[in-house]
C-alpha cells in the first residue's frame, strides 16, 4: 500500500519546481489546528486584473487522501467571497461526497491549486450577491467580527408566519448525551394549541420567552450579517412594524425577534437583552429598553443572532420522501415482540397516525426481542410504544388503549385504513373473522405471528370484500389456522418441544430471537405496502426461518417445495 507521507513529499519536490511552497507548523491566526503537514504556497492569479501571489495554506488531515485536503486563504480581501469560512477561511471547493482518484496524489493537489486559482479569478472583484441568496443557510451561520457565536438551538413548529406577530415561546433545558452537558433549546409556535408545543410542556419543566416575528425586516443582500440594535431598526422597511417592536422590547425589557431570511425552512433572529435602563444621571422610568438599545455600551455592539429552523409535516415530507403521504390511520393490537417492533416500519410513512391497542405491560423478560428497552420497564405496552411513536413526531396522533381488541367498537376500527393484529391470540382471531364475515369490520386486516424457535413466521392478509375467503377462514381460524404453520399440529398437540414454562399460569411463552422479528418483519412489511396500495384477494404469506433448529430438536415441519431459509410462500386462503 502506498506510502501516502513519503508520496506527499515526492509531490511537494515536483510541484517546488513550478510553485512557491513550503512546509510550515502552523497557519497565522488559526488556534487548534491538528498536528499534521501544513505547505504554504503562493498561488499566482489575477486578482482585479493585476498578477498576484496570493498566500494559501494547505492542511492534509489525518485520513488524507481520503479525505480533501484543506484549503486556507487569511488574506482578508477574500473573507466575505462565496464558499468560504469567515471564521476558519476555509475554503469549499468540492461538494460533500465528492469522489476521486485517491491513489493520484499529485494530480489531487494540482486540481485544488488550480481551482483556487479559478475561485479568486471568478469571485473577487464583483458582485456576488445571487450566490449569497441561493445558499444564505451557510452564509447567516457563520461568524462575523464582534459575535460571541449563532444560536441554533431553535426550533419553529408549524409554517412559517406571513405577517408580523408575536409569537408563542417556551425554553427548557436538555442533556446532550455525549458529555452530559447541560442545553437550552427553545421552540416557538403561532399559537398556544400546537400538539408539539404541548407534547414538550408535558415532558419538561419550561419557562416562557418573548419572540416576536417580523415580516418587514430585510437583511442585507451580502454578509457581514452581523448587526447592531440601530441598524436592526433601519432594517424593518414598515412603520408600523417598527412600533410594535418598540412595544414589546419595552414591555418585556428583552425580546427574540424572528424575521425571514429567504428560506422556506429557516427564519432568522436576533436575541436582544442585559439592556440597562436605571443607570446614574437618569430619573427611574426616563430611559426605556428601545432607547438603551442604541445608546451607551449598546451603539456598536453586535446582537446575538439566531438560526432557527421550520418543523413542519411539509418539511419533514420535503426531506424524505419529497411530499406528503397519503393519509394512513394504522390500528395495531397486540404490542408485543411482532407489533412494536411493526410500528418502527410503519412509522416511516410521513403521514400516518396510531391507535395501539394492548394490555399488558412491559417486564424485564420482553426486553430481547421488544422494539423498546429498559427505560420503559413496568409501563403498559401501548402506552410506552405511544410515546416513542410521539417522541420520534410529536405533531403526530397517536392514541393507545390497554384493552383488548375484542373492546372494541366497530366504528373505532373502521376508522382506520387497516388494522394489523400481533396479539397471538387465537380468541381475538376469531372475534375479528366473526366481525368481518357479518360486516361489521369493513378494513382489511393483517394477522401477523411467528412460530417457536422462528422456525417460519406467518402473516395472513384478509380482504374484506373476500367474502368467499372470510368463510373459509372461519373454518381456519377454529382450527389455529394450523394449515398455514410450517411445524406439523401434532408437534402442537404434543408441545413440549415449543414452548417453554415459568412458574406460574401464564409462564408459557415460544423461544425465538429479536433476529427472527427483523427478519420476518423486513420480509413481509414490502408485501404490506403493496397491499395497502393494491389490495388483492385475500391470501396468506410464511416466511421460512430457522429450519435447521428443526431438524436439531427433531420438529416435524409440513412437506413444502422450498425450505431454503429466507423464503417467502404464499398460500391460498
Amino acid at each position: 500500500m502506498l506510502d501516502y507521507k513519503v508520496a506527499l513529499d515526492v509531490c511537494l519536490d515536483k510541484l517546488s519546481i513550478e510553485y512557491d511552497i513550503e512546509k510550515v507548523d502552523c497557519i497565522p491566526q488559526l488556534r487548534s489546528i491538528p498536528d499534521t503537514c501544513i505547505w504554504k504556497v503562493l498561488i499566482p492569479a489575477l486578482v482585479s486584473g493585476r498578477a498576484e501571489d496570493v498566500e494559501t495554506y494547505i492542511l492534509f488531515p489525518d485520513d488524507f487522501p481520503y479525505s480533501m485536503p484543506y484549503i486556507i486563504i487569511q488574506d482578508d480581501r477574500f473573507r466575505y467571497l462565496p464558499h468560504i469560512s469567515v471564521k476558519s477561511r476555509k475554503l469549499c471547493l468540492y461538494e460533500d461526497g465528492a469522489v476521486y482518484d485517491a491513489e493520484n496524489i499529485e494530480g489531487l493537489i494540482r486540481e485544488n491549486i488550480t481551482k483556487t486559482r479559478r475561485w479568486i479569478e471568478y469571485y473577487y472583484g464583483r458582485d456576488n450577491s445571487g450566490e449569497y441568496i441561493r445558499e444564505i443557510k451557510n452564509y447567516w451561520e457563520e461568524q462575523y467580527d464582534g459575535e460571541t457565536g449563532i444560536d441554533d438551538n431553535w426550533i419553529l413548529l408549524g409554517d412559517i408566519p406571513i405577517e408580523t406577530c408575536e409569537m408563542v415561546g417556551i425554553a427548557y433545558v436538555n442533556k446532550k448525551i455525549k458529555n452530559g452537558r447541560m442545553n437550552v433549546m427553545n421552540v416557538v409556535a403561532s399559537s398556544e394549541g400546537n400538539k408539539t408545543l404541548e407534547y414538550i410542556k408535558s415532558q419538561h419543566k419550561v419557562y416562557e420567552i418573548p419572540v416576536l416575528y417580523i415580516t418587514s425586516l430585510e437583511i442585507s443582500d451580502m454578509p457581514p450579517f452581523s448587526m447592531t440594535g440601530q441598524e436592526l431598526i433601519d432594517k424593518i422597511d414598515d412603520d408600523n412594524d417598527k412600533q410594535i417592536f418598540k412595544k414589546i422590547l419595552n414591555r418585556y425589557g428583552k425580546v427574540n425577534v424572528l424575521f425571514p431570511i429567504g428560506l422556506d425552512y429557516a427564519v432568522g433572529g436576533i436575541y436582544i437583552h442585559d439592556l440597562k435602563v436605571n443607570r446614574n444621571g437618569y430619573r427611574k422610568g426616563i430611559l426605556t429598553s428601545f432607547n438603551v438599545l442604541t445608546s451607551f455600551e449598546n451603539k456598536n455592539k453586535k446582537l446575538e443572532r439566531l438560526y432557527v429552523s421550520a418543523y413542519s409535516n411539509h418539511r419533514i415530507a420535503e426531506r424524505t420522501a419529497g411530499e406528503i403521504m397519503k393519509e394512513r390511520r394504522f390500528l395495531i393490537a397486540g404490542l408485543g415482540s411482532v407489533g412494536s417492533n411493526l410500528c418502527y416500519y410503519l412509522n416511516g410513512y410521513n403521514n400516518a397516525t396510531f391507535s395501539l391497542i394492548d394490555r399488558d405491560w412491559l417486564t424485564v423478560d420482553n426486553l430481547g426481542r421488544h422494539l423498546l428497552g429498559f427505560e420503559y420497564i413496568n409501563q403498559h405496552k401501548s402506552y410506552a410504544v405511544a410515546h416513542y411513536l410521539q417522541q420520534y413526531r410529536p405533531d403526530r396522533e397517536v392514541k393507545a388503549q390497554t384493552k383488548n381488541l375484542q373492546q372494541l367498537k366497530d366504528e373505532e376500527i373502521n376508522s382506520s385504513c387497516a388494522l394489523f393484529v400481533c396479539t397471538g391470540d387465537v380468541m381475538s382471531e376469531k372475534w375479528l373473522i366473526k366481525k368481518m364475515a357479518e360486516g361489521s369490520v369493513r378494513k382489511p386486516a393483517f394477522i401477523l405471528w411467528l412460530e417457536p424457535y422462528g422456525i417460519s413466521g406467518i402473516m395472513i392478509y384478509v380482504n374484506p370484500n373476500d367474502g368467499g375467503s372470510i368463510k373459509r377462514l372461519i373454518d381456519k381460524v377454529n382450527d389455529n389456522f394450523i394449515e398455514f404453520c410450517l411445524i406439523k399440529q401434532d408437534e402442537y398437540i404434543n408441545g413440549e418441544k415449543l414452548t417453554q414454562h415459568d412458574a406460574g399460569c401464564n409462564g408459557g411463552y415460544a423461544l425465538y430471537s429479536a433476529n427472527d422479528v427483523t427478519m420476518f418483519l423486513s420480509a413481509m412489511f414490502p408485501i404490506i405496502d403493496q397491499l395497502l396500495e393494491q389490495p388483492s384477494e385475500s391470501i396468506c404469506y410464511r416466511w421460512v426461518g430457522n429450519i435447521k433448529i428443526a431438524v436439531e430438536k427433531s420438529i416435524n415441519l409440513v412437506k413444502s417445495s422450498d425450505m431454503s431459509k429466507n423464503t417467502l410462500q404464499k398460500l391460498p386462503v
